[in-house]
């Protein structure tokens, strides 16, 4: 990049959908926002707070 190029923020927040999934016995949390997906960890401590905050998603604990 040259020291005449500027470069443009893009980023944008939108509301999406997330399933929270546990696998074994780590959670993950799972969304699609423009046809990719991603998957991040998610901490015990951070699922008590989500349930905690009265959230509708649904959680699928089956291991």
């Amino acid at each position: 990049m040259s020291a005449n190029s500027k470069s443009k923020n893009t980023q944008t927040e939108q509301e999406v959908d997330v399933l929270y999934q546990k696998l074994g016995d780590q959670w993950f949390a799972f969304s699609v926002v423009n046809d990719e997906v991603f998957m991040s960890p998610v901490s015990d401590d951070q699922i008590t707070e989500i349930k905690t905050q009265g959230s509708h998603e649904p959680f699928n604990e089956a291991a």
